[in-house]
């Protein structure tokens, strides 16, 4: 198994342990779960690059690293529900975009086909990564020595936190879901009947 893989396999080990940091109320958990996560959006970053610079792109990576990618994603999502945040409205649509994206790339494969990532996939992830990004470290911020300001089993957050929560979930519910309706326009012609 080639290094690619291994970080890939690694971002998925890195989800349970996502889920521990933040679940599990001891000091600076906040603070570990950011590092996690983290540590989590640079391998999603590094396996690609390695794979491509040095040719080590394999079937595993393929189908692995995106599955990886949407499995960790979805894991701190939904640690962020869990503090009471009440976007599953947004979660449904990401997840509807992903299971999407990931027939529309079933039906091109049949074909023989590749429908390539496009910029609001490309920005789908971004913003994904920077929203939960951002509101891990927010938490990690109000953590004050060590002491757990903000509980995972929900909470009542600052209004700055909570503001920002719904405009960034819902913004990039938004660009998800086009990027759902792009990959469909894009691989129409794989799945309409003859």
């Amino acid at each position: 198994m080639n290094l690619p893989n291994k970080i890939t396999i690694f971002r998925f080990v890195c989800i349970p342990v996502l889920f521990l940091t933040a679940l599990v109320q001891i000091k600076y958990h906040w603070t570990a779960t950011f590092i996690v996560y983290l540590i989590g959006c640079i391998s999603d970053k590094l396996d690609g690059t390695i794979a491509r610079k040095h040719n080590l792109i394999t079937d595993f990576g393929k189908l692995f690293d995106p599955l990886a990618d949407k499995a960790f994603m979805l894991a701190a999502f939904l640690i962020l529900i869990n503090l009471g945040w009440h976007t599953e409205l947004v979660i449904m649509l990401m997840m509807v975009r992903e299971f999407l994206v990931a027939g529309v790339r079933m039906a091109a494969s049949v074909e023989g086909e590749t429908i390539p990532a496009n910029i609001f996939g490309k920005l789908k992830t971004l913003l994904q990564m920077i929203t939960a990004g951002v509101a891990f470290f927010i938490l990690a911020l109000l953590e004050r020595n060590g002491e757990t300001v903000i509980t995972a089993s929900g909470f009542n957050p600052p209004a700055y936190l909570f503001n920002y929560c719904t405009v960034a979930f819902w913004l990039t519910g938004v660009v998800t879901f086009i990027s759902g309706l792009k990959y469909l326009k894009d691989g129409w012609h794989l799945i309409k009947t003859k």
